[in-house]
Formats: structure tokens, sequence, C-alpha cells
């Protein structure tokens, strides 16, 4: 699957191929964010939950590997 294939699909769709064929690999606060780190395919996902309800409040994708940089400043 592609990045342009996942990104047309629905919440429901995304959210059953990202838990199928997904890895996390990473986790981070920002902002009152815990963001989870997967990687699907030849992309990534971010996977934003509110940090006090933890209710997901955003999901974004990338393949560029620039928007890793944030995780790479956290100790593992």
């Amino acid at each position: 699957m592609t990045l342009y294939a996942f990104n047309i699909l629905g919440e429901t769709q995304k959210h059953k191929v990202l838990k199928k064929y997904g890895v996390e690999v990473a986790e981070r606060k920002m902002d009152g964010f815990h963001i989870v780190l997967y990687q699907l395919f030849s992309f990534y996902v971010e996977l934003y939950y509110h940090a006090e309800t933890d209710i997901l409040e955003r999901l974004m994708c990338f393949s560029d590997t620039a928007y890793l940089d944030p995780y790479l400043n956290f100790p593992l």
C-alpha cells in the first residue's frame, strides 16, 4: 500500500490497516499530546492522543525521514 492509497482510506479503514500491518517504532510527548509513531509499509504514521483524555486527536502520515528528527532527541 502506498502513502497516497492509505490517505484516501476512511478513518475506520486506516485504523484497521494500521493495526494489522503497522509496527510501533517510538513514542514521545509534546504540547499536551502523547504521540505514537508507526512504520507502515514504506511510510510512517503518527497518532496524536490528547495526554489527559487519551482521545485520538490527529493522524499524520509521511515518508520523508526528516520528520523522524524529533524522535532522535528522546532517550530510549
